[in-house]
This record gives structure tokens, C-alpha cells and sequence, in this order.
């Protein structure tokens, strides 16, 4: 997944994960995870877990704290991936909220409930719709994906790629090159505002799918070797 992190079982079924800052204390009779603050042992968020989740509880938990080490990431300029070092607690556990949504959107991705994914991502962002198809060959090297984008004026592309994070910067990048010019006439009605933003939460979807990309790797330590890591990313 990418981003490493400490895991200990503790009784029937739970455990506790605890990564850059942060500890993750899953209940499995609750079903619920609690994030902490791992220093101060401030409780900064709950979750509350479906039938789906419950399947993989960890693999959520690695995507939770892959975004909030992307996030720290973007807020300080790459020079740390502890979100709780870039601003007062009192501002990451809303955050946390906001960084659980976009983490149960890779959650879905990834066990490929793409229906579901789909649905909530589109109702999120006010878009008529947004549609990824597998297609798979006798060559399992020629598998890839089909994803296409539509507004609610019908504007729409189509992006093509091999993997799902791949296919989430592809449609990232074509919502700023292609879709924003052709919802030029209707900026007055917040749709340019929500393609930006949608196209934001694709491009960090593609990181956080990114088995390669680990984000520790890209804190830098002088201003010298700071790049910006987003657009330095080679395409899938």
C-alpha cells in the first residue's frame, strides 16, 4: 500500500495500527475504529463499519492513513508526512472526516464495488455520472479500465488506463484539461468549483491506489530538493 505501518491484535479480532502520528484502535465487537492522536492520546475521529469494510478492516485503515500522510504532504510543502505537525489538533479532526470519505472511495476501488463508488462519487461532486468498466484479455498484461465522466450539461470525457489509480489521474487530469474548458459557460452555477474539486479528490485517489507511491519518500529536507511531487509523477 505504501505507507508502512505498526500493527498489534489485541482481543478477539481488534487490533491497533499506529503509523506517523497517529493510532488506529479498531473494536471489532463495535465494528467501529477510533483514531488518536498518538502523542497526546487525543481521540480525533470514529468510523463506523459496514458488512464491506468489516471484510478488510485493515486495508482501510492502510488507506486512511496513506491520505492523511498525502495531505500532510500537499499542507506543508513536502516537508512532512505528520498532518499533526502542519496545524493545531483542533483542525485535523475535522480533517480526519473529510480524509475518511476520500479513503472509503479507494476502499471501494479497491474490491472494485465500482457501482458504489461510482454513485457516492458523482453525488458528492453534483455530476450526472461517472462510470469505470474492467476489460480483461487471455493476456492478463492487457487488462485495463474504461472511465467516463459526465456532467449534468452532458459534458463528458473518457480516459483509458491499466490500473485504477492510473485511471483515477487520467480522468484527474483530463476533468482540468478538457472538462473545465467545455464548463466554461456555466461557471455560475458552481460547476467549475465542483469539477476542481472532483478532479483534486481523483489525483489524490490515484496516490493513495499507488502501491509505488510511498509518501515518506517525498519529504525532502531542503528547499533545493523540493519538487512538486504531484506533477512530477510519471502517468500510468
Amino acid at each position: 500500500m505504501g505507507a508502512v505501518l505498526h500493527y498489534r491484535d489485541t482481543t478477539r479480532g481488534s487490533f491497533e495500527m499506529w503509523g506517523n502520528g497517529f493510532r488506529y484502535d479498531y473494536d471489532n465487537n463495535k465494528s467501529a475504529l477510533s483514531v488518536f492522536h498518538h502523542e497526546s492520546e487525543r481521540l480525533l475521529a470514529q468510523f463506523k463499519f459496514d458488512s464491506l469494510l468489516l471484510k478488510e478492516p485493515r486495508t482501510y485503515v492502510g488507506f486512511l492513513d496513506k491520505a492523511s500522510q498525502i495531505n500532510a504532504l500537499m499542507v506543508s510543502n513536502n516537508s512532512t508526512v505528520n498532518l499533526a505537525e502542519t496545524m493545531p489538533l483542533r483542525h485535523v479532526a475535522p480533517i480526519f472526516q473529510s480524509i475518511g470519505v476520500i479513503s472509503r472511495h479507494a476502499f471501494d476501488l479497491h474490491i472494485l464495488d465500482l457501482p458504489r463508488f461510482s454513485e457516492r462519487f458523482a453525488q458528492e461532486y453534483g455530476l450526472k455520472s461517472i462510470n469505470i468498466k474492467p476489460f480483461k484479455s487471455r493476456d492478463c498484461e492487457n487488462a485495463f479500465f474504461i472511465a467516463r465522466l459526465q456532467t449534468l450539461h452532458d459534458n463528458c470525457i473518457s480516459v483509458r488506463a491499466c490500473t485504477l489509480g492510473g485511471i483515477m489521474g487520467a480522468l484527474s487530469e483530463s476533468t482540468l484539461r478538457d472538462l473545465m474548458t467545455m464548463e466554461f459557460g456555466h461557471r455560475y452555477n458552481g460547476s467549475a468549483q465542483n469539477l476542481l474539486n472532483a478532479s483534486s479528490k481523483l489525483s489524490s485517489l490515484s496516490y493513495i491506489l499507488d502501491e509505488s507511491f510511498v509518501p515518506e519518500m517525498k519529504v525532502f529536507s531542503s528547499n533545493t530538493d523540493k519538487i512538486d511531487y504531484i506533477h512530477s509523477k510519471s502517468t500510468h
